[in-house]
């Protein structure tokens, strides 16, 4: 019987085998459409930009250092000690406003402080006796009271011979240093804070040899802000006439209005410097643009369904578009997506809608 099973099972397998030959034979005649039958019948799928013609800009961007226009550093003309730091870094000061308090001298360098320290310190341990002597009845409260009086005196006496001294800012601004802590001693014109105006900044950035060909006095620049959204606008106000030998880089100098305070000094922001506005210029969009083995620009201008091969003069890119003084027109259709099987001639069909003129 299970013989008889097997050679069953065999018999079975082998019509299988029969009959899926006897399939492939039958479809072996009939072949399919290919990708290039499709493209050829239906036109190859591309997406397409319209020319444009307008206000067109291109942007060196840098990253720049922030610095305060107008702002002091503020030092002490004697050797001193440190009493009291009132502000931190980013506290707003007033002018005039105490920033630190010093000792114009260390008080265990005067003979008159350790004078009064002695008589300070004989009172107050004759106080204390007196205390002993109340409890215990000894002595009458007004006694006490007189000896209180006295130690008041002396420790006002000790603590006059300490004159403090006022480090305090000659304008209003934003405390953007501080190099001092309590109990430091500091000599004279040693910088211990810095305070600056904010309403307007000075920017420093380093940039390569191609981008300072670009870069002239008085172009706009545009500031991003801590949020990195656009905070204010400025001029370029200094170029760098030779490359730092260190980095190669040359130094590029602005100014810019900073009235909400959204730049913050001592930081890093990006900066664009417009190096080109053109008002009424030919752009597309910079996906379209192609390049031959020699270099030549070029692009795919749609005529109806087929595209024509079009060679291009550029004069200018952003990070977008790019700006064009020869070969297409404003309200030309170009391709943008979609190259990998075309060729001068060829039928396209619109991934996309086609935009309307």
């Amino acid at each position: 019987m299970k013989k008889v099973v097997i050679i069953g099972a065999a018999v079975l397998f082998v019509a299988a085998v029969l009959i899926r030959i006897n399939v492939i034979n039958v479809n072996a005649g009939k072949v399919a459409p290919g990708v290039e039958q499709i493209y050829k019948e239906k036109g190859i799928p591309v997406q397409v930009s319209q020319v444009r013609s307008g206000e067109f800009q291109i942007f060196c961007r840098a990253n720049a250092v922030v610095l305060g226009i107008r702002q002091t550093e503020i030092t002490t003309p004697v050797a001193a000690r440190i009493l009291k730091v009132h502000h931190q870094v980013g506290d707003r000061i007033r002018a005039n406003e105490s920033i630190i308090s010093l000792d114009k001298e260390d008080p265990k360098s005067s003979a008159q402080y350790r004078q009064l320290k002695a008589v300070y310190e004989t009172t107050l341990k004759n106080y204390n006796r007196l205390l002993g002597l109340r409890d215990s009845g000894a002595i009458a409260q007004n006694q006490l009271d007189e000896m209180k009086m006295k130690l008041d005196v002396d420790k006002a006496n000790l603590e006059s011979v300490i004159e403090t001294v006022r480090l305090s800012s000659p304008m209003d601004g934003i405390l953007i240093d501080i190099n001092a802590r309590e109990g430091e001693f500091i000599t004279p014109m040693h910088p211990v804070a810095v305070v600056a105006k904010t309403d307007r900044v000075r920017l420093l950035a380093d940039v390569g040899e191609t981008d300072i060909r670009c870069i002239r006095e008085g172009q706009k620049v545009i500031v991003n802000g801590a949020d990195r959204s656009d905070a204010s606008t400025g001029r370029v106000t200094k170029i760098s006439l030779s490359a730092n030998p260190m980095t190669g880089l040359f130094r590029v100098e602005m100014e810019a209005d900073n009235p909400s305070e959204l730049v913050r000094l001592g930081t890093y922001t990006t900066v664009r410097i417009e190096v080109v506005n053109d008002p009424a210029a030919v752009y597309a969009d910079a996906r379209a643009l192609q390049e031959d083995q020699d270099g030549r620009s070029f692009v795919y201008v749609v005529r109806k369904d087929t595209v024509s091969r079009t060679t291009v003069e550029i004069s200018g890119m952003n990070d977008d578009f790019v700006r064009i003084t020869g070969g297409v027109g404003p309200e030309d259709l170009v391709v943008t997506s979609g190259f990998s099987r075309l060729e001068d001639g060829a039928r396209v069909s619109f991934a996309q809608p086609a935009p309307q003129g």
